[in-house]
């Protein structure tokens, strides 16, 4: 039965397998105040369901995510705003973070700044032929958070992450999974793939996948 936070959809597939839907596609997805606390919401809702065994993070109308609503954030005037739409974003990498069950992000068209942090929180990450994903900090002015730099030298090494955030450019598809960002490059629907990607991590014990990713993320946060 597919419900809706505001822009983020879920809908459930049976099976213990629920699909997550950025629906803003008039930004490409990029995420405003209202879609950062819902899409927090909705990870800390089925993080805690015990019916759902696999989660799959996919954008709608062909796009990951854009990242940030920068048009929306910019017209924000109030400071003490500002800074709770800042937290909200770190609150929402850390609620899909700690998820304790396989979570899957299924990207095609754009995939970058925020959007590229997003699917970085995820397990792991599946893309189409169309996938472009980048840190285009350097373009803007701007310093990609550490916490965030440390996760992408991690996923593709330090070299690799130095030069995505120097060149602050788009990378297609194969370099992305040359490089070990994305961890399937497939033809056809990346949803569709993405759930073939964690059919066995659905059927396998969830409270054993739960202690296993919780010492993942201790280990990797060191």
């Amino acid at each position: 039965m597919p419900s809706s936070f505001s822009d983020i959809h879920v809908e459930h597939r049976g099976d213990g397998r629920a699909l997550v839907t950025i629906s803003r596609p008039q930004r490409r997805n990029a995420c405003d105040l209202a879609a950062w606390t819902d899409l927090k919401a909705v990870f800390e809702i089925l993080g805690a369901d015990p019916a759902v065994k696999l989660i799959v993070l996919t954008g709608a109308g062909g796009h990951f995510c854009a990242g940030d609503d920068v048009v929306a954030f910019s017209a924000v005037t109030d400071e003490a705003r500002k800074d709770l739409w800042r937290a909200r974003i770190q609150e929402c990498y850390a609620a899909l973070q700690s998820a304790p069950k396989p979570v899957i992000a299924a990207i095609s068209g754009v995939c970058v700044g925020g959007g590229c942090s997003l699917a970085m929180w995820c397990d792991f990450r599946v893309g189409d032929a169309s996938a472009r994903v980048g840190v285009p900090v350097a373009k803007l002015g701007l310093v990609y958070p550490t916490i965030q730099l440390q996760r992408l030298a991690w996923l593709i090494g330090a070299s690799n992450a130095r030069r995505w955030v120097y060149e602050a450019a788009l990378y297609d598809a194969a370099e992305s999974h040359r490089v070990g960002y994305l961890d399937a490059l497939v033809e056809g629907d990346a949803v569709e793939a993405a759930f073939a990607f964690g059919g066995d991590m659905a059927r396998a014990a969830p409270l054993s996948i739960a202690g296993s990713k919780a010492q993942l993320n201790a280990v990797l946060a060191g």
